[in-house]
Parts: C-alpha cells; structure tokens; sequence
C-alpha cells in the first residue's frame, strides 16, 4: 500500500522544465529574402570599395573631384562612361573654389565619363542624369557647409540634405542597387542618425564599412568653402570616417516622401539645448 502512495506522488509530480538555450551574445540573425543575399546589417573594420568595376556608378557632391579622380587612378572602375561624376556648383565656381579640380576633370572627360555641375542633391536629379540607372549612387561626406553655429540647426540642415537626396536618387537606382553614404566618425555626424534618415526613405542598412582613403589615390577632402590650408587645419582623409550601405527595402520603392519630410523637422528635437554652438565648418 505505501509503494502505491509514493508511486502515486511521483506521478503527480510536475516535469522538470527544459532550460532554453539563450543566444550566443553578438550573434547575428540572417533574415532571408527573394534574392539569395542577405539583409542583416553588418558593421565591418575591413576596407571596402562600395562597388565594381563595371557597375554604373554616379558621385554626388564631389567637391575637387579628386576622389572621382582616384578611382580611375587605382583602376576601380573600367568600361568608358561607367562613371558619372557631380557637382552642387557651377564649373567657373568650382575652378574658383578648387584650382586643381582642373586636371580631374580633364583626367575623367579623356576617359570617356561624365561630369556635369549644378546637380542640387535636395532637387530631383536633372534630365541629363535621368537617362540611366546607377548600380551604385555615392554622396561622401555630405555638408551644408557653416550655415549657421548652432548645434541643432546645423544637425536638422545636414538632416534634410540627406532626406532629400534619399528621396531623390530612389527612382534611379539599377535593381539591387546601393547608395552609400561616408561620414565622419563622432559628433555632430553622430547625432543626423543617418540609418534613421534611410529607414523613414524607404531603405534598409545592408552593411557598414571603414572609409578607407588610402584605397583612393590622389584623394584629398576638401571643405564646401574652398580651399583652406591654413596650418593646424585637420585634414579630412586623416580623420576617421565611416561607409553606410543602403538597399530599397521590401515595400519602399514608393513610399517614404512626406514621411521623410515629417521626419526632418522632428529629427533634433530634445538633442541639444539651444545656444549651443559647432565648430563643424565643412
């Protein structure tokens, strides 16, 4: 009788709960998709070139032209014509602002690609740039320049450059294409949220990558203001910098305009008390 009272306990007695098996810390989810590569945002150390040799590749605000230069120089791009190099200014204003953008752009037009100035990134693309899908679009280190030393201005100006030129550049991308951004490490570049900016576009962050200007030959950064080699002036190609690499996401071809216009007037609120002031002059 009282072996079948014990036995009749240790029935009643509730399983041992099986522990589940946390995640290993850093580990990373592959989300899968129509195409065979993969989405998951990586953030990687190694040095990487943003794009082919024979992807059309289209450079927003290129300042000198000396990186457009560049890629040519180290052969990071082939066929005539694959490259299409812009300006926001004029060609009188650019030589005025940069004297040796002369010989780059002579370099580029030799080998059969394309420069065209007065190309607004917060304006849709002009007709002469419409014609053709790019595989990869390229805005590196975008500024407004020293509109103004207030922190947050600053920030939302930067902000809105960067929701317009997201807007704008979607319909011209090849599919699977990549728009990569390059900006510096730090503040105030921080505090724009760049992979916001894409998200609330339409875009998702495929990966980001060191900048690496010494894959660059003959680059130099240059400031919106001109050039400036005053001595004690840091120097942008020797300064930390970072590439986001951003894709359309499912669903966001489309969408995202008045989003992203709602998302830039929002974008600063609460970051920075007002009065307080940026010595980011670009």
């Amino acid at each position: 009788m009282k072996r079948k009272k014990n036995e009749a306990k240790r029935a009643r007695k509730p399983a041992a709960r099986s522990t589940p098996l946390k995640p290993q810390h850093g580990a990373k989810v592959t989300k899968p998709t129509s195409k065979s590569k993969s989405t998951s945002t990586t953030h990687s150390t190694i040095p990487t070139v943003p794009f082919t040799p024979t992807d059309a590749v289209l450079l927003i605000g290129e300042g000198d032209f000396s990186f457009s230069n560049a890629v040519l120089t180290a052969s990071l791009t082939t066929p005539p014509g694959t490259l299409t190099a812009t300006t926001n200014e004029s060609e009188a204003t650019t030589l005025l602002k940069y004297p040796q953008a002369e010989s780059h752009i002579t370099h580029l037009r030799t080998l059969a690609h394309r420069v065209v100035f007065s190309v607004d990134a917060t304006k849709p693309l002009p007709k002469a740039l419409k014609q053709t899908t790019y595989d990869a679009i390229l805005f590196n280190f975008p500024h407004t320049g020293g509109l103004t030393t207030a922190v947050d201005r600053q920030v939302r100006a930067n902000q809105q450059l960067l929701l317009s030129f997201l807007t704008n550049v979607k319909p011209h991308l090849s599919p699977g294409g990549v728009v990569a951004i390059t900006l510096f490490d730090g503040q105030p570049y921080a505090q724009w949220d760049v992979r916001g900016l894409a998200k609330v576009t339409g875009y998702s962050c495929r990966r980001s990558f060191k900048f690496d200007a010494g894959l660059y030959p003959g680059y130099r950064h240059v400031r919106t203001i001109g050039n400036r080699d005053r001595e004690g002036d840091w120097k942008g190609e020797e300064r930390g910098a970072r590439t986001y690499l951003f894709e359309v996401a499912e669903g966001g071809k489309d969408g995202g305009a008045k989003r992203a216009k709602r998302q830039g007037k929002k974008q600063t609120a609460g970051k920075k008390k007002a009065g307080e002031s940026s010595d980011d002059d670009d």
